[in-house]
């Protein structure tokens, strides 16, 4: 394990169990809103596989990991990155969170062992989406979005979770990609993954 991240686990004892093991990572670090989070996000995951008589196994595993690295203070993600060699894009200096999913990737191979590729690669893109991407992609993505619990009305997410339970994952994830390219002129960024997913569903 590399040690930048012996602050986030010099208490935290793993036992193999993933979600025995997100829960004393979180508690350790007292970070129980994005425990709270990450369990919502993997119910709603488990769910959605199971809509589509998939294995939900998967899909869990990298929703329970999917924002571990929220522990690191956002005035620090960028600098971490960096030191950790991974790949930060000249957008994704805009806004210093914007990295946090790649980070998360990171730490699911470094400090849990995840060499799942699926589960690597939804973990890496479930803010953003990504194009070529597949139904753990999809269903993390779309999981992450629709359990969130925000104030006030907001048509889109309703018309995520219409479109899931109509089996049509990607006008689900369509519907978001499309809301945030609407607002791009008043956002600190637009990520080009997102652009590239944006298009490929154009296309489609």
């Amino acid at each position: 394990m590399n040690d930048i991240f012996s602050c986030y686990t010099e208490n935290v004892i793993l036992t193999g169990n993933i979600r025995e093991d997100i829960h004393a990572f979180f508690s350790q670090n007292k970070d129980l809103r994005t425990l709270n989070h990450t369990m919502e996000v993997a119910s709603e995951a488990i769910r959605i596989a199971k809509l589509f008589d998939l294995d939900p196994q998967k899909v869990e595993c990298a929703a329970l990991l999917h924002d571990i690295s929220n522990v690191v203070p956002i005035s620090r993600m960028l600098e971490v990155a960096e030191q950790l060699s991974i790949e930060v894009l000249e957008e994704e200096y805009k806004y210093d969170r914007s990295v946090h999913q790649k980070l998360s990737r990171y730490m699911a191979q470094d400090i849990f062992g995840i060499q799942d590729e699926e589960i690597l690669s939804a973990i890496e893109s479930h803010t953003t989406h990504k194009p070529s991407s597949n139904m753990t992609d999809k269903i993390l993505f779309v999981s992450d979005k629709i359990s969130w619990n925000l104030p006030g009305e907001h048509p889109y997410l309703y018309r995520m979770r219409e479109a899931v339970d109509r089996l049509e994952i990607d006008k689900a994830v369509f519907i978001y990609l499309d809301h945030i390219w609407e607002q791009r002129n008043i956002l600190k960024l637009v990520h080009p993954w997102l652009i590239k997913a944006r298009e490929e569903l154009l296309e489609a």
